[in-house]
């Protein structure tokens, strides 16, 4: 039943990402910065961090699919590998243990920076679709965008981490 929650919450926030990047900045800045929401990653990584990396992994690589079908067209499993190991490293590198806010933080801080590192480095690397130095999608592309999502997994913190905590302690207390 918990799948279910969790399913559809990250469904949820697939839809509202691609509603608030319409409106995420100003459109006299659009031209300066490019700022993407990243709602399903940051929902993914928290999965990583407070339930199982499997969970994570599971998730990323859907729901990445899914992005890579509906919002990118370029080429099919890019963003789901991308999500998928980004989420499987969270949960790898977290371990279940009892971390504050700030741990949870730096973690999507390296999350965040590794999936555009890696959409990068495929789309310039293997593809040629991008024509830009990595120093200027860093700054234009990366770091605005970085900030943007940070402001969001810090707003989602407690709510998130509440919801997978009691979900997870109802799991365990089915389990016994």
């Amino acid at each position: 039943m918990r799948h279910y929650w969790i399913t559809l919450a990250l469904l949820g926030c697939f839809i509202l990402e691609g509603s608030l990047s319409e409106w995420a900045i100003p459109q006299a800045w659009q031209t300066k910065v490019y700022i993407v929401p990243h709602l399903v990653l940051i929902t993914v990584l928290y999965i990583s961090m407070f339930t199982t990396r499997y969970q994570g992994l599971v998730y990323g690589l859907a729901f990445g699919f899914l992005q890579d079908l509906i919002y990118y067209g370029h080429s099919i499993g890019v963003y789901s590998f991308a999500i998928g190991l980004v989420g499987y490293a969270a949960g790898l590198s977290f371990r279940r243990a009892t971390y504050g806010i700030v741990t949870s933080l730096v973690l999507m801080i390296f999350g965040l920076l590794l999936y555009e590192t890696i959409v990068f480095g495929i789309y310039r690397l293997f593809l040629g679709v991008l024509h830009v130095s990595f120093e200027w999608a860093f700054l234009h592309q990366m770091l605005p965008s970085l900030l943007f999502n940070l402001l969001l997994a810090l707003a989602l913190y407690v709510p998130v981490r509440k919801w997978l905590e009691q979900s997870e302690a109802g799991r365990e207390g089915e389990e016994k």
